[in-house]
């Protein structure tokens, strides 16, 4: 079968619903594999509502596959935010297309470095995008671990 069109656009608030669901289905089904039952379910209380709800604050994006929501990804400042992608839809160029708009935005903005509070989950994707562990930390049982990648040219 081949790839789907994958379009990225600036989210809207037209986009918090979907966003939510997205980020709520994700923790339960992919981000459940990497963490206790006690983190999920307290990150499933806040976190899609918090996510959907800075859309607007954020410089947020959305990823559409045949014409549905089927991704986000956030820049605040040079803090990469919720990268997230409906498992449906994982493992198929969403989230890389995401990070590609973010990277494109802090670059435009003249960003130097990229951080990113990652989850235990996503730590080998931002690897991949050449982000660098710089400490973990544990919020009780929850692993955190904080990445930052240097663009080129840019001062250490």
């Amino acid at each position: 079968m081949p790839r789907k069109q994958i379009a990225i656009r600036r989210a809207t608030v037209d986009d918090c619903r979907a966003v939510h669901d997205i980020v709520l289905r994700a923790l339960l089904e992919t981000n459940a594999k990497d963490y206790p039952g006690s983190v999920i379910d307290r990150l499933v209380l806040t976190l899609p509502e918090k996510v959907a709800s800075n859309l607007a604050a954020w410089h947020a994006f959305v990823a559409i596959v045949d014409g549905r929501v089927v991704g986000t990804a956030s820049l605040s400042g040079d803090t990469v935010k919720s990268v997230f992608v409906h498992p449906d839809y994982q493992r198929r160029g969403v989230a890389t297309k995401l990070m590609g708009a973010v990277e494109n935005t802090a670059l435009a903005q003249s960003v130097r470095a990229l951080n990113v509070q990652s989850s235990t989950t996503a730590l080998p994707f931002y690897a991949k995008w050449g982000f660098n562990i710089i400490r973990e930390q544990l919020y009780g049982e929850e692993r955190t671990i904080v990445m930052s990648k240097t663009f080129p040219g840019a001062p250490n």
